[in-house]
């Protein structure tokens, strides 16, 4: 079986930015993305592809801005790389700023590097990169498992061997350094779903993200590096671009779920989920989850975290409801695509919306319960309506 990895971005808790040298400020472009690769993890394997696939669709792309690479590396310490390409088309890295050992996860270091990088390379629009592991909504203090919402740091201090995670709503906090973007991808798994667009919302136009895991190849980035510098912003090609890159390809490896929400539905997506959870507040408290198509692979049943958010309403809703429903669900999820199977997970293309969800439960860990109630979601959606029986 192929490698897969699960949520990614960690960094060291107790170390601080170094700021050695600071990048060269620019003109104003069309636009600037950073590709915050936290790879202080058994991702440092897929470096060096992914970067050369990076610079191979710099080269041939028709780019009219900044294109930056932050990378936390496996016993390294983190640089800040710039693509630039020659008057005879040659793509070289430029190191244009370096730090000393610090914890790419903690909220001050994302927020001081985005700040960083935002500020020295300024544009007319704003794009993000997150790559890592990763593992959708849920909390990252869940060790018995691995649910690391994003990002995974295995880094040496003073203090020893440390292993960093960042949860949802520090990711949010962070993103506070930044501008308004015009879209987060995440290069992780599990990342389309409602609990993390509605938290990340105020902070970008699209979320393009994996409801279920991500081969360990990632994004093909030779593909996706035009669409991402587009003028006339066809970012959905991103997204189809990842799904026509795997779906071409055959055995185990011919697997991908892919979707893109416009974030500045979420609003409207949340008060249409909070009418159907409070007209059916106690079906929901009894329901039981196990017909709704999955989307992680965790092996205990007890486990599960990401089940597909439209198939659960439907499941719930009368049929007007849902027809009334399935029109605001079209409207903030703009483009899914999936492949029959992801691995050994059937995927049925009739119930996927392209944007997973959690669905409580008794026999689940209590702490996914505690943290799900502490997500923005919980209110928005009106799941604080239901009365759940084991409590």
């Amino acid at each position: 079986m192929k490698k897969l990895f699960l949520l990614l971005l960690g960094i060291i808790v107790f170390s601080a930015c170094h700021h050695d040298d600071d990048p060269t400020p620019s003109a104003i472009n069309n636009r600037t993305v950073l590709v915050y690769m936290v790879a202080d993890n058994n991702l440092t394997s897929n470096v060096e592809a992914n970067i050369d696939s990076m610079m191979s669709g710099y080269k041939t792309a028709e780019v009219t801005g900044n294109l930056l690479i932050y990378l936390d590396d496996s016993g390294k310490t983190p640089v800040i790389y710039k693509l630039k390409k020659s008057s005879n088309g040659t793509v070289t890295k430029e190191t244009v700023k370096s730090y000393s050992e610090q914890n790419s996860l903690d909220v001050s270091v994302m927020k001081s590097v985005l700040s960083d990088v935002y500020t020295s390379y300024p544009a007319d629009s704003y794009g993000l990169v997150l790559w890592s592991h990763g593992k959708s909504w849920v909390p990252s203090q869940y060790e018995t498992i691995s649910t690391k919402w994003f990002g995974q740091d295995q880094s040496t201090t003073t203090q020893g061997d440390e292993t960093n995670y960042m949860d949802i709503p520090d990711l949010a906090d962070a993103l506070s350094g930044a501008p308004h973007l015009d879209f987060i991808m995440f290069d992780a798994c599990n990342m389309s779903c409602v609990e993390v667009a509605y938290e990340l919302k105020d902070h970008t136009d699209y979320l393009i993200a994996s409801p279920t895991e991500v081969i360990s190849d990632g994004f093909p980035y030779a593909q996706i590096i035009e669409p991402m510098f587009s003028i006339n912003k066809n970012y959905q090609k991103i997204a189809s671009s990842f799904y026509d890159y795997y779906n071409a390809m055959s055995g185990e490896y011919k697997s991908a779920t892919i979707a893109m929400t416009k974030c500045s539905e979420m609003n409207n997506l949340a008060t249409a989920t909070n009418k159907i959870i409070g007209a059916h507040a106690s079906v929901v408290s009894t329901f039981v989850s196990s017909g709704i198509q999955l989307y992680d692979r965790e092996n205990s049943v007890n486990n599960h975290f990401a089940y597909d958010f439209g198939h659960f309403i439907e499941s719930i809703a009368t049929p007007s409801e849902w027809t009334a429903f399935q029109k605001q669900l079209d409207a903030t999820v703009v483009y899914k695509k999936t492949t029959d199977y992801f691995i050994n997970l059937k995927i049925d293309s009739n119930h996927f919306s392209g944007i997973g969800a959690y669905i409580p439960k008794a026999a689940q860990p209590k702490i996914y319960s505690s943290f799900f109630k502490s997500l923005s979601w919980y209110n928005a959606a009106g799941w604080n309506q239901v009365s759940w029986y084991w409590e």
